[in-house]
């Protein structure tokens, strides 16, 4: 339990908050299962209870009372997300019931999408969060314009490669024109247009050059095979080249969702998501807070032909390599040691944010806290931020599937009109997690950094933006769905969680400074 000395760095508060993208209650994590669609528009999809678990399912496959129809749906996350500064999305498919005859197809994608229209000659209907494309190997995104799908295709179409042509992935975007599923060369007719062309993007850097969009194989046979199926997107800048990789079913590092580093990429592109820098195949983005053309729709399409398949999406995180924000009115208090209370809970994708106010708490006023998660890599946190501090021997941890960066968490309160106001603070002297009048803080992540509880740390600096840094560390987790740093403090502000390292393994210091133990608060 520690103090640091006041070292400002005002300027950081200010930095946080641009490009913040806010949101009213959480960002994406549908994990690990559907249990909750809050926050999903529904357009042909529906929350479905299949091998013990709740799933989006897609598809129904043949419908009650035998029943077969084509159809093809969408599923929106209900607030545009960041994308233009790179983003990592995990997620896991299944589809099954797909034995019924011949050739069952069509397949999913997941979709990004910033359509104000789209195209009725291809049959869709719709824009925005009511984007629908076609079924028939058009796989729900196709008539969906200003558009990018990777798509998991299991029905061989005219378009479609002769090797493995029921089951492959591809990577589709016509720009800002309308998208559609044909990778190869000539003209096709889909629904009332007869001039459909092809909207592959790039070829894979590891393709045979006779697939140039790639031809994969989910397991030993095919995306369809009644097996669950893992997937990873990342859009990060790779030797500053904006990237597109996609991995499937590669094998994970534990207690985390990113590939192990010898997991070979299915997908690997060169690839700008904003058309003003690829005018060709980038979208024409959605203005953020600030103005500046960073926003899209992120979610899934699917469909199914006369040969039908079951479809379903089991668990979903998007996570944005930007600063995003949560708002949410605070809960009242309970213990935190009891399973039944309930958090106010922040959530950003594979990272988590909760703040538990002590038991007798009430908010009659129905105050709103926001917490702001920005990225910061470790050496640009340690510069700014630890150095020549008492905590100038430790590093911040490295959040996966945040492009590799550390997360600060910038907490503030407001009224029920939206006016700042000071959050509630703690009633009691806060040394331990429970105490009475206390405010419990932590939060959960994957991390490869090999924290333990004896060198995890939590530390909150107060006012936001200033180096007062202050451990309130009180435990670490690493059993639960993904670690958790928890800590017991008076008041919001800064939060970041921690580790103490060797000074030959820390970042940008040639000296380790020793922390002097002194009151948390």
């Amino acid at each position: 339990m520690r103090i640091g000395t006041p070292h400002k760095f005002a300027l950081f508060a200010v930095l946080a908050m641009l490009g913040v993208v806010a949101s009213p209650a959480q960002q994406v994590r549908y994990f690990p299962d559907f249990s909750s669609t809050a926050f999903l528009q529904l357009n042909g999809a529906h929350q479905a209870f299949y091998n013990n678990q709740y799933v989006l399912r897609l598809t129904n496959g043949i419908a009650t009372g035998g029943a077969i129809t084509t159809s093809s749906s969408t599923v929106w996350f209900q607030l545009q997300q960041p994308v233009a500064a790179g983003f990592t999305t995990y997620f896991r498919f299944q589809i099954h019931n797909a034995a019924f005859c011949c050739a069952p197809g069509d397949g999913l994608a997941f979709v990004i999408q910033n359509a104000s229209k789209t195209d009725p000659t291809y049959g869709a209907t719709g824009a925005g969060l009511t984007a629908k494309g076609v079924a028939n190997g058009g796989i729900g995104y196709t008539g969906i314009p200003n558009s990018l799908a990777i798509e998991f295709d299991t029905s061989a179409n005219a378009w479609d490669p002769t090797v493995n042509g029921n089951n492959h992935v591809a990577v589709q975007g016509c720009g800002t024109n309308t998208n559609g599923p044909v990778h190869t060369a000539g003209t096709y007719t889909i629904y009332h247009n007869n001039n459909v062309t092809s909207c592959l993007v790039g070829s894979g850097l590891n393709n045979s050059g006779t697939l140039p969009h790639l031809g994969v194989t989910c397991g030993q046979s095919s995306c369809a095979d009644g097996s669950p199926h893992d997937v990873v997107i990342e859009y990060a800048p790779v030797a500053n080249v904006w990237t597109l990789k996609l991995y499937v079913d590669p094998q994970f590092i534990a207690g985390t969702h990113t590939p192990v580093p010898t997991a070979v990429p299915a997908i690997n592109i060169p690839y700008n998501i904003d058309n003003t820098q690829n005018p060709s195949t980038g979208l024409a983005l959605g203005l953020d807070a600030n103005q500046q053309k960073t926003l899209a729709w992120v979610g899934f399409s699917g469909s199914q032909t006369f040969q039908p398949q079951q479809q379903d999406i089991l668990a979903w995180e998007f996570t944005p390599h930007t600063p995003t924000q949560v708002t949410q009115t605070i809960l009242p208090g309970c213990d935190p040691h009891d399973p039944t209370c309930q958090p106010t809970t922040f959530t950003f994708g594979d990272h988590v944010d909760k703040v538990t106010y002590y038991p007798g708490y009430t908010n009659p006023n129905g105050i709103q806290m926001t917490v702001v998660a920005t990225p910061i890599s470790r050496s640009q946190f340690y510069q700014t931020r630890l150095k020549d501090t008492p905590f100038s021997n430790e590093q911040c941890v490295v959040y996966q599937g945040t492009g590799g960066n550390c997360i600060v968490y910038s907490v503030t309160c407001s009224d029920s009109n939206g006016n700042q106001v000071a959050c509630p603070v703690s009633q009691g002297q806060c040394v331990n997690i429970g105490d009475p009048g206390c405010i419990t803080f932590n939060t959960s992540y994957y991390t490869t950094d090999g924290v333990t509880p004896n060198d995890a740390d939590y530390l909150k600096s107060d006012p936001i933006g200033t180096n007062n840094w202050v451990s309130i560390f009180e435990s670490f987790d690493a059993n639960g769905f993904d670690p958790r740093t928890t800590g017991t403090g008076s008041t919001p502000s800064d939060f970041v969680a921690t580790f103490k390292v060797g000074a030959q393994n820390r970042v940008g210091s040639a000296s380790v400074a020793a922390a002097p133990l002194t009151t948390k608060k």
